[in-house]
């Protein structure tokens, strides 16, 4: 898939961020992540080719709480169990202080 990997220190956590390359929410989630070195990889969906777009919403699919919600970027999954949708500091610089 067409993901872009992105080095830091703290490698304990699979962080995957699905996003849009214009999205703002996106960009600071990705900054913050760098920031507090976390290593992720990210895939922006709107540039992506079709077949790695394709690829990435069914993984996204498998991690949404059910059908009806409304889609909001970034949407982060972290060890293919929490996932975030949007952008909130807090919740976070939270998820990694709980997280073993």
């Amino acid at each position: 898939m067409g993901r872009v990997k992105v080095a830091g220190e703290n490698r304990e956590h699979d962080v995957v961020v699905y996003s849009l390359s214009s999205c703002s929410p996106c960009k600071r989630a990705m900054r913050l992540l760098k920031d507090m070195g976390v290593e992720y990889e990210y895939i922006h969906l709107d540039t992506a080719d079709p077949d790695d777009r394709g690829e990435a919403m069914i993984e996204i699919g498998e991690f949404l709480p059910g059908r009806g919600i409304q889609l909001s970027y970034p949407i982060i999954i972290v060890d293919d169990l929490v996932t975030i949708i949007g952008f909130s500091e807090r919740k976070l610089r939270k998820m990694f202080e709980e997280l073993p």
